[in-house]
């Protein structure tokens, strides 16, 4: 990949005007989907900046407890697997995402964890889960329910290795937040909480409710994008 193309992608994240060139909005959406090749480690490092702040939110709602097993899906760099256990609690871990160059990546951000048994990381997509029925407790995923052609697909299988009446948490952020970034036009496919909460339960969920909290503005010497984010807790529905 060439400086100057790495460059108008940095441009389109960051809405600075530093090349004259357009930036490549359909690539940089490519590559929010799925980190690859040699720019997968500066998508991730912007994710993570942007991110935190929602992460953070989610995992105040997860509230992982001593044995418990949970699942994240779509970890990226892995950077935030630390936080899970800084509320003192020992749980045990497991994180799929599909791109090979987060794995990687998440896999050196995470080695003494790894190392301790108390986190397992694989490679693999929410549509074809690797795990054996009703194994976690709770899964979670957070900005990944953009890129889900076909949520039904995705939701069975995350029913399917949850636990009777385990708990599944999705952080995103609104549609109106997230149309303010102008690759988000390409394939990204986004909610209100009240329209993902109508997924969910059109897919055997029980909807506990949706949490909202205004993060700081996104800043840029060209525009002010307000985010709303969201954690929409639920439960698999009994048969």
């Amino acid at each position: 990949m060439t400086l100057n193309l790495i460059q108008r992608i940095l441009s389109a994240f960051t809405f600075k005007k530093e090349t004259a060139a357009k930036p490549d909005l359909a690539f940089i959406a490519q590559q929010l989907r799925k980190p690859s090749g040699d720019f997968a480690p500066k998508i991730a490092e912007k994710m993570n900046n942007s991110n935190e702040t929602l992460f953070d939110f989610t995992l105040e709602y997860v509230q992982a407890d001593n044995e418990e097993k949970i699942l994240e899906i779509g970890f990226g760099s892995g950077l935030f697997f630390k936080k899970i256990f800084a509320y003192g609690k020992s749980p045990q871990v497991h994180g799929i995402d599909f791109s090979k160059e987060m794995l990687d990546l998440a896999g050196k951000n995470n080695i003494e964890l790894i190392n301790s048994g108390k986190l397992t990381l694989v490679h693999g997509s929410s549509d074809c889960l690797p795990y054996a029925d009703n194994t976690f407790d709770k899964v979670y995923c957070n900005m990944v329910i953009y890129f889900w052609e076909d949520p039904s697909t995705h939701l069975k299988e995350i029913r399917r290795v949850l636990k009777p009446e385990g708990s599944f948490f999705t952080g995103y952020r609104t549609r109106e937040s997230m149309l303010g970034f102008p690759f988000t036009k390409h394939g990204f496919i986004l909610y209100e909480p009240k329209e993902w909460e109508d997924v969910l339960k059109a897919n055997n969920f029980s909807v506990i409710g949706s949490n909202l909290r205004n993060d700081p503005p996104f800043e840029s010497d060209s525009k002010q994008i307000e985010l709303v984010s969201v954690c929409t807790a639920s439960e698999v529905v009994k048969d």
